[in-house]
């Protein structure tokens, strides 16, 4: 079932709970002013929460775009691989130690992703000038110009989404960009 159809049909669709606010006796028109100002103060109650549902829904709406823009990757490369690939296009060479660190992940997972990065010809290393222990990974002329041919292709995909949103929503989706990096900023964890 698509999000949109699960979203329809009422899936996690829940308003504030609004037990003990409305009575019976709130039929009559005559209490009408009373059950305004019972749904105010429930309203002034829950706008800080964030229920349960509205992470949830969230959640999973980041998971679903951020799996359909992966889905747009070359094929034999994981999403570990072109994560790290990312990192050397936008930082240039980088030790393993730091790919690792930078991904959240232990030295030899990152080593292991290098070497089929390697294997692939996506990635070539090489002796840091400034400490010859130390190897660094830079990305091949074929993977620079693969990394730019998808950045452009996923961009362009996101780009014709969004056009395809009303245009407050669109709006609505841009401004939020901000929070969710700080969101993101904010959830980095130290390597495990």
């Amino acid at each position: 079932m698509s999000y949109r159809a699960a979203r329809s049909t009422g899936w996690r669709c829940h308003a504030p709970r609004l037990d003990g606010v409305l009575r019976s006796d709130d039929t009559d028109t005559s209490t009408l002013p009373a059950i305004e100002r019972r749904l105010r103060a429930v309203a002034k109650r829950t706008a800080g929460d964030h229920d349960e549902d509205t992470i949830s829904r969230l959640r999973l709406v980041i998971m679903r775009l951020a799996r359909r823009l992966r889905q747009q990757t070359p094929s034999g490369i994981t999403p570990a691989q072109l994560s790290a690939l990312s990192l050397l296009a936008g930082l240039g060479a980088q030790s393993i130690r730091a790919l690792a660190e930078m991904e959240g992940v232990r030295h030899p997972t990152m080593s292991r992703v290098v070497d089929a990065l390697t294997a692939g010809g996506w990635v070539e290393r090489e002796a840091d000038p400034s400490d010859g222990r130390v190897v660094l990974v830079r990305l091949t002329p074929k993977s620079k110009r693969e990394m730019e041919r998808l950045r452009r292709h996923r961009n362009a995909s996101l780009e014709a989404q969004l056009e395809a949103l009303a245009p407050t929503d669109r709006k609505r989706v841009l401004t939020a960009l901000p929070a969710l990096e700080r969101l993101l900023e904010a959830g980095d964890e130290p390597a495990r």
